[in-house]
């Protein structure tokens, strides 16, 4: 692999790079973008067609373990053929210069990223957040059942193609770049963070669910311009979400319940990629159906990319041609795919063709229940539309959920099907005959008689109109808007989460687009606000499942934690609505309505009393009264510690236990006495002194020889008697002869 002829200086230098063949392969054309790990261009292969070109920072692929495991890993993510996951075309090492730089190949993406749309200020419908999402649950159900999590998953992730259609980008990329950055989390860039799962903020193992996290705070931004957990500090930011409910927005809507499981902390409670795509399904019903996506192009027209709007401005990317002061042509609508017709008084003709510089505009439908390719041409050109049968509607694209049928025939990047003139030579004008003056007086007459007839039609004829849309609209303002109809109104109020502010408009009947005649009766649905929700009874339940039952009805939790006897340490002791106490189970709310559950701390802290120098049995009963548990851990002889008091204990005064924690205290045995033995029998002093020794005495001799005869002894100045008690180590006096 080489360079042609590549700039002289820094090899890495990406201005360098454009317009060098890089790989022997790719002409690049412009600089998209620069990062931190990767440079990338805009590139066309040796075949011309449009690709990305993503090299990644030298300094990364230095090493040879990256370099094994860039190949496989790339390896493995160019088989991951899916319609919403980016085509890997090629990849590789090649030197630039002195420096050997790995590079990435995918297909071009011209309809810019989510990012893109935030960035200048677009917010998605609930709607249009519901196909995104269903699009990009594909690609990771995809990816994920054949072992690959992205791990990265932020806006700038999801991309769209001129065919409007969500690709998700640099899978196995994003995990090989960013797993040295996650071994020291504050190093993570803080758009990275914002996207993260609790998981990854603890250093945990990830899986799929981790990417549906990231997904859900993606689609919850696109909706609500609000990314929860958001901080300008990547600490800040993983630590925010660790152990915390996503806040869900009303918003959302019939998405709220959808997100809130996606959005759960704990990896074992989030949904999975293809339970994400199914709760997205069933809350199709309840939206209706998508706009198009504000992309940055939309694929109908080749606009420069020097002319494309930049992505903070919202106006841009739209070029106006000059004004043509010539009124156009009538246009006539053909379907390409069906054979062009004469004048219905004449043969049949063949099929016209359709001339090589005819701009024709194909619907983005095609093939799932759009509309058919069109081609205009002008009224004079003496040709008349045949429309042909209907194209047959294609099946889901995914086996585990498919298109949303209220979204039938309708694709989140489905843009407006537009239709532009068709140019060609008209046919050369036949000769002019001379006309007899009765047939002219004829057709004066039949014309005269044809104006008659559309007067008397409209003086007898009811007047038609369409109903519009109403939906959102305050009460008194769509009552305005159709009152000059005299329609027939009849005004019903339901609650709905859908249009949850009170006396707008919910639905009408008949829908919006449906023609009604004047005096003819609709129906208009007022809200009376949001679907009320029903409290569930919450007393004695994990805290954790009742503030899950809770948060899935839409309601506020407010914990407020207490001690007590009875209760175990986690459970509802109790809970109320602030402000009504009247409100029990079974009570209806309105969303938002604050909960509040008194969660049980278990039993109250016990303080250890001071036992020492009080008699056990009375330390006893105070300790069994406190709920703690007294166990003699010995005897001791003390001379201080009367018999049976307490000479000391293992844990502090003081000290806070929990309920039924064992304290051990030492027990007095009184002071250590010892009886006086009977010496009457003893006949030296040595021989007395053998005798006290062993009963626990210390004899002396004051005077005398310690062989002679005993004279006396004494205790204290008096002779002891035999059998009485005295204190371990009691001197005794002796003199002897």
């Amino acid at each position: 692999m080489s360079q042609s002829d590549p700039p002289p200086g820094d090899p890495f230098d990406p201005a360098r790079l454009v317009d060098t063949v890089f790989a022997e392969r790719f002409r690049v054309r412009r600089l998209v973008s620069e990062g931190a790990n990767t440079v990338i261009f805009a590139a066309a292969d040796d075949h011309g067609r449009a690709v990305t070109l993503k090299v990644i920072n030298p300094s990364l692929a230095a090493s040879p373990s990256f370099r094994e495991r860039f190949d496989d890993t790339i390896r493995s993510v160019a088989a991951l053929s899916h319609p919403n996951i980016a085509a890997v075309y090629d990849w590789g090492i090649t030197p630039v210069g002195d420096t050997s730089m790995a590079y990435v190949v995918i297909e071009e993406l011209s309809g810019g990223s989510m990012r893109d749309m935030l960035d200048r200020g677009r917010r998605l419908s609930p709607s249009q957040a519901l196909m995104v999402g269903l699009e990009a649950c594909r690609a990771l159900d995809h990816a994920h059942r054949r072992g690959f999590v992205h791990t990265e998953l932020t806006p700038s992730k999801l991309v769209f193609g001129d065919d409007r259609r969500l690709r998700l980008v640099d899978f196995g990329l994003a995990r090989l770049l960013g797993e040295p950055v996650w071994s020291q989390p504050d190093a993570v860039p803080t758009h990275v963070a914002w996207y993260a799962s609790p998981e990854q903020g603890l250093g945990l193992p990830v899986d799929g669910t981790t990417d549906v996290y990231a997904l859900c705070l993606a689609l919850h931004e696109s909706v609500t311009g609000v990314l929860p957990f958001r901080d300008d500090s990547t600490v800040a930011a993983l630590a925010a979400r660790v152990g915390k409910l996503m806040p869900v927005s009303a918003d959302l809507g019939p998405l709220a319940a959808v997100f809130e499981r996606a959005g759960r902390p704990n990896a074992d409670d989030r949904a999975t990629a293809a339970e994400f795509g199914q709760g997205l399904l069933r809350a199709a019903s309840k939206l209706p159906r998508p706009g198009p996506l504000p992309l940055l192009s939309t694929g109908l027209f080749d606009t420069p990319v020097e002319r494309l709007r930049e992505p903070d401005d919202p106006t841009g990317g739209v070029e106006r041609g000059p004004l043509d002061p010539s009124p156009p042509p009538p246009l006539l609508l053909v379907p390409i795919d069906e054979p062009a017709t004469g004048p219905l008084d004449s043969e049949p003709t063949a099929p016209v063709a359709r001339p090589s510089s005819a701009p024709v505009v194909r619907s983005a439908d095609r093939g799932r229940g759009g509309a058919d390719e069109l081609v205009i041409l002008p009224v004079d050109s003496g040709i008349t539309a045949d429309p042909g049968p209907a194209p047959a509607t294609a099946g889901p694209t995914e086996a585990t959920f498919g298109e949303p049928a209220a979204f039938a025939g309708q694709r989140s990047a489905v843009a407006p099907t537009m239709v532009m003139p068709a140019t060609g030579p008209a046919p050369a004008p036949a000769p002019r005959r001379a006309v007899p003056w009765k047939i002219m007086l004829a057709v004066l007459v039949v014309s005269a008689l044809a104006v008659l007839g559309v007067l008397a039609t409209q003086l007898f004829t009811t007047p038609v109109y369409r109903v519009p849309d109403l939906v959102g609209m305050p009460v008194a303002e769509a009552r305005n808007l159709i009152a000059a109809n005299d329609w027939q109104v009849t005004e019903q109020r339901e609650r709905s989460d859908v249009v949850a502010v009170i006396g707008q408009i919910v639905r009408t009947a008949p829908a919006a687009g449906i023609d009604l005649g004047r005096g003819e009766p609709i129906l208009i649905v007022v809200s009376e606000g949001p679907t009320l929700r029903e409290l569930p009874e919450s007393s004695g339940a994990l805290f954790s499942e009742a503030q899950t039952r809770l948060v899935e009805r839409g309601l506020d939790v407010e914990p407020l934690e207490q001690y007590d006897e009875a209760v175990p340490e986690g459970v509802v002791i109790s809970w109320s609505v602030p402000g009504d106490p009247t409100l029990g189970p079974g009570s209806m709310v309105e969303p938002d309505t604050l909960v509040r559950l008194v969660v049980s701390l278990g039993p109250a802290p016990r303080v250890v009393p001071d036992a020492v120098g009080r008699a056990v049995i009375d330390v006893r009963v105070e300790f069994d009264t406190l709920g703690l548990v007294l166990v003699e851990g010995g005897e001791e002889f003390s001379d201080d510690v009367p018999l049976g008091a307490v000479i000391s204990q293992d844990q502090v005064p003081g000290t806070e236990l929990a309920k039924g924690d064992v304290v051990s205290v030492v027990v007095s045995l009184g002071p250590d006495l010892v009886v006086f033995p009977d010496l009457r029998r003893v006949a030296s002093f040595e021989e007395a002194a053998a005798v006290l020794r062993e009963a626990g005495f210390e004899p002396v001799l004051t005077f005398g020889d310690a062989e002679g005869e005993i004279r006396s002894y004494e205790i204290d100045g008096r002779a002891p008697k035999a059998d009485e008690l005295f204190e371990r180590g009691t001197i005794v006096e002796f003199e002897a002869l």
